[in-house]
């Protein structure tokens, strides 16, 4: 917390300083000064949150300073330190409302004046919650419209302004949602810590922030220079640093969206939809990426005006061809060029999720042909989560090469295996055995058991849990439900159970994976 010290004899200062060792009671002296018009310049600078001021002074006296300073709403707290004589002078100060407590100048000593520091930094953060809230209530009815922003004009705070998106990564899924997989809210209140302490060795002044929702975290910015150009390397070195101390404390990554606007407050609400839509076409900048909204090439905010989209279904025609003729080289061009057409001219999301929902189609076809269940391609037999659209591309390459290569191999599985592996897809979620699954097909569990030994080189119990930890793993990566849930859901009724099973299976715990450790 910093502190300015104001008083015009030397010998006073000196004792002040003199009666703690501030930094071990976090305080830190930032500046001091001999006169109250100085120490208004340097409360300007240096944004303080308490200053220690004498009365009687030349220039400008502590009344005059204190008075100065609440009309422009910096938000200090103040020790009036005086002789008996200014009492009256102190009681104006106080009553002026930003007065913490006043000291008589030969009365202060090391415990008296911790205590008042204290009471003055409890006094002040009380305040600071509450124009908090004030200001993220503001910010929010500015950047969406609802309202003019006036708040932020208490801290002079001027264009050109700044919008810092801050989004944890989320990885890829096939479902639209506008928010990605939830995180903890303790992640986004570290967010908030860490911006304002690096906004305070930046040029750029942190004027107000709020939690979008539970994965999300914005924060407004006013250039403190208004004399230079629009400084976007000091702005991208301010999101790099947040970034940096954000990875000392949490795991996890975090994308940066920003977007500059130079003209007005009114303008405020473009800005915000501009980094709302990078953020929801983040697959196509992947994780840990820093990214200027304003640059991007996603459709237009008024979405009137764009170039055609290209038509995709000669490509799948194309492709089923290649399929049909087995050829690895014509599934992984046709594939390219689908994805391909969607980065190029412009992002193309909603293309996106109809070119999964197709090639799922086309995979799934191929697999019902085969006697076996629908599956999600975004999660079939893979451990990593997919974040960035190139990651997809790869992954439906060799999902479909595979799915020809393997067509003599899924051949020699025999129909009665066939089916078992059916039946557990099927009925996975609830208490199946060996001997159910025997039954269903007719055949004994010995020899069910040795169908699985001779064809997948793996046992009955082996290929179930394989196929409930990749179903854990799917719901763990697409959502935020209990432990309970996740273990119910994959058939197993205790969840100490199956987090014993999925740490034996994956080397770590279902909460370690659901927080990213699969990535590390």
């Amino acid at each position: 917390m910093k502190i300015i010290l104001v008083d015009d004899e030397r010998i006073a200062l000196e004792h002040v300083k003199s009666l703690l060792l501030w930094d071990e009671y976090g305080y830190e002296i930032a500046a001091s000064a001999s006169n109250g018009r100085t120490a208004l310049r340097l409360c300007e600078e240096l944004r303080p949150q308490i200053m220690i001021v004498d009365i009687r002074m030349p220039v400008m006296d502590g009344l005059e300073l204190i008075r100065a300073v609440s009309e422009r709403k910096l938000g200090v707290k103040f020790i009036v330190m005086s002789a008996y004589q200014d009492f009256e002078y102190a009681r104006q100060a106080i009553a002026i409302g930003s007065v913490s407590s006043y000291l008589i100048k030969h009365e202060v000593d090391r415990d008296k004046l911790l205590h008042e520091l204290n009471k003055a930094k409890e006094s002040w953060e009380c305040e600071q919650k509450q124009r908090k809230i004030e200001r993220s209530d503001q910010l929010m009815k500015a950047v969406t419209g609802a309202a003019a922003m006036t708040v932020f004009q208490d801290n002079q705070a001027a264009p050109p302004y700044a919008i810092l998106l801050i989004q944890r990564d989320s990885p890829f899924s096939a479902i639209p949602s506008p928010f990605g997989k939830t995180s903890s809210l303790q992640a986004l209140d570290l967010a908030s810590h860490e911006i304002n302490l690096c906004s305070g060795q930046s040029d750029w002044q942190l004027i107000g922030e709020l939690s979008l929702n539970r994965n999300q975290f914005i924060a407004l910015f006013s250039q403190k220079n208004k004399t230079v150009s629009m400084q976007r390397q000091s702005f991208e070195y301010l999101a790099r640093s947040t970034d940096s101390h954000l990875k000392l404390h949490d795991d996890s990554s975090y994308s940066f969206y920003y977007s500059f606007q130079s003209t007005d407050s009114s303008s405020l609400h473009d800005s915000f939809r501009r980094v709302e839509a990078a953020a929801r076409h983040a697959v196509f900048s992947g994780k840990n990426s820093l990214q200027c909204a304003d640059e991007l090439p996603m459709l237009p905010l008024d979405n009137k005006i764009h170039p055609p989209l290209p038509p995709r279904n000669i490509y799948f025609e194309e492709l089923i061809e290649g399929m049909d003729q087995h050829d690895p080289a014509i599934i992984e061009s046709v594939i390219k060029r689908v994805f391909n057409s969607l980065c190029s001219p412009l992002w193309d999301l909603a293309g996106l999720y109809e070119a999964i929902h197709a090639l799922t189609g086309i995979i799934n076809k191929r697999y019902a042909a085969k006697g076996l269940p629908e599956a999600d391609p975004l999660t079939l037999g893979e451990a990593t989560p997919l974040y960035h659209i190139d990651e997809i591309m790869n992954r439906f390459i060799v999902i479909l090469q595979r799915l020809c290569s393997n067509k003599a191999e899924l051949d020699r599985l025999s129909n009665k295996l066939l089916r078992a592996m059916q039946y557990i897809q099927m009925h996975y979620h609830e208490d199946v055995n060996i001997e159910d699954v025997s039954r269903s097909i007719g055949i004994s569990p010995s020899y069910l058991h040795q169908l699985f030994k001779r064809e997948l080189g793996r046992t009955f119990l082996d290929y179930l849990t394989e196929y409930r930890i990749n179903q854990a793993k799917r719901i763990l990566n697409q959502g935020d439900a209990k432990m309970t849930e996740v273990s119910a859901r994959v058939g197993y009724r205790s969840p100490q159970h199956f987090s014993q099973v999925f740490k034996k299976t994956t080397g770590m715990l279902p909460h370690q994976y659901r927080h990213g450790g699969h990535r590390l």
